[in-house]
């Protein structure tokens, strides 16, 4: 298995060309770099699939042994710690993978100490100091460190389980990494590669982006989690959540002076049937201050008003979505997983590394896969690859025959599948359309 970590700095313009020479699964001169002359012929015969955050799971009950052999995906992550593994794992130890836990876990730090360095609890003196606590400091990595650094007065740059997070204007990471993983002949998935990457920042802030008033706190940061533990993204919810549980039980053991107070999950489910918009009154009706959550973009868009209009400070630890770059959220909408600019872009890189010229996507039609799938599709072209279909399918579908076979018309070399749950679905149709590795 072949490791590394690069850099790849994602500026304005020219970034497709870029990552085209920095090409996921070896090292500078890998035969395999990408972006030759040769690419197109040193593929893998047939079609080649690729799978995103949404869909990366242990298939191995699901689809007969080697059903998913070679298959690539990509999700927002670095490589874990095993310390950081074993603590999560002391708090599930029935956790199957750590999906956006550490991400999770993080979100919960970040605003307890956004809450010390405001010297107050609520929503919006969390929001207030969010980005301050995670960019231009001085570095630390563990809670209690960094707040005592903040009783001395120090400014501090946390450094997380998931990254540097960094927060910009917008309370997005302004750099992350990605990592780069393969499935092997049980159909489960092992880490290949890791990129990390800067996000360019918004060129302006609109006012409705901004936090108007900063409110006073009772006394106690109370944090809730809205995560699923139902429907197509359930998967997510163990990781998730354990990772906020672990980030309270550290927090209260730090006795820092800080009150916090965790209100439980309250479950986001996926949207199908919309359950989120209950649970979030359910959360708002304990006086919560920070809500942690959702995973899925399109469920917190759908509550999103709902939390950062009372004045709550709401941080996903999965949303990834580039509709919240400018959402009117007042200053109070925050993320500790990289827009899709970061992982649309690598998987590009993945796909021209592994000498793809023609590929499909086929994606979800709601904001999750329509974003993801679009800067796929902008990486990939400005770098002179060839999206010869882009389709969006329905999620609740019964069948996904007359899209496979629009795909399969088009003959590609690589699909980019870009789903939930359905890909159990989606793979059988592939498999009897022909669309293969050979």
């Amino acid at each position: 298995m072949n490791r590394t970590s690069k850099l790849v700095r994602l500026g304005a313009l020219g970034l497709a060309a870029s990552l085209a020479l920095t090409a996921c699964g070896g090292d500078d001169g890998d035969d395999n770099a990408g972006g030759g002359g040769d690419a197109a012929s040193s593929g893998p015969e047939g079609t080649q699939w690729y799978f995103v955050d949404g869909n990366t799971s242990d298939y191995s009950a699901d689809f007969d042994a080697g059903t998913l052999a070679g298959t690539k995906a990509t999700y927002p992550g670095p490589e874990l710690a095993d310390d950081f593994k074993d603590r999560l794992l002391g708090v599930n130890a029935k956790l199957k993978d750590f999906t956006y836990g550490p991400e999770s876990y993080d979100a919960t730090i970040v605003a307890a100490l956004a809450a010390i360095a405001a010297g107050d609890d609520s929503g919006t003196a969390v929001g207030s100091e969010m980005s301050s606590v995670t960019s231009e400091g001085e570095k630390c990595t563990d809670f209690a460190t960094c707040a005592e650094m903040l009783a001395n007065g120090d400014d501090i740059d946390y450094d997380g389980a998931s990254g540097p997070i960094d927060l910009n204007s917008t309370g997005s990471p302004s750099a992350a990494t990605i990592g780069v993983f393969e499935y092997a002949d049980d159909n489960t998935y092992a880490p290949v590669d890791y990129v990390t990457g800067e996000i360019p920042d918004v060129d302006s802030v609109a006012e409705n982006q901004k936090i108007a008033n900063v409110e006073k706190g009772d006394g106690t940061l109370n944090i809730g989690g809205l995560l699923p533990t139902s429907g197509d993204l359930a998967f997510l919810g163990p990781p998730e959540i354990a990772g906020v549980q672990l980030a309270i039980q550290e927090i209260q053991d730090a006795n820092t002076g800080l009150k916090v107070n965790f209100l439980g999950n309250a479950d986001s489910g996926d949207g199908t049937p919309n359950i989120a918009p209950s649970s979030v009154d359910s959360l708002l009706a304990k006086d919560v201050d920070v809500i942690i959550g959702a995973a899925s973009s399109s469920v917190s868009l759908s509550v999103i008003d709902r939390i950062t209009g009372a004045g709550v400070a709401q941080i996903s630890p999965a949303n990834t979505s580039t509709a919240f770059d400018t959402y009117a959220d007042s200053g109070l909408f925050f993320r500790t997983a990289p827009s899709d600019v970061l992982q649309g872009s690598v998987m590009a890189s993945t796909l021209l590394g592994d000498g793809h010229q023609n590929v499909a996507i086929l994606a979800r039609q709601d904001s999750y896969g329509e974003a993801l799938a679009d800067n796929v599709e902008k990486f990939f072209t400005e770098a002179g690859g060839t999206i010869v279909s882009k389709t969006l399918y329905s999620p609740e579908a019964a069948t996904y025959t007359a899209e496979i076979d629009e795909i399969a018309g088009e003959d590609p070399d690589a699909i980019v599948l870009i789903a939930f749950d359905e890909t159990k679905k989606i793979v059988p149709e592939l498999v009897k359309a022909g669309l293969v590795l050979e």
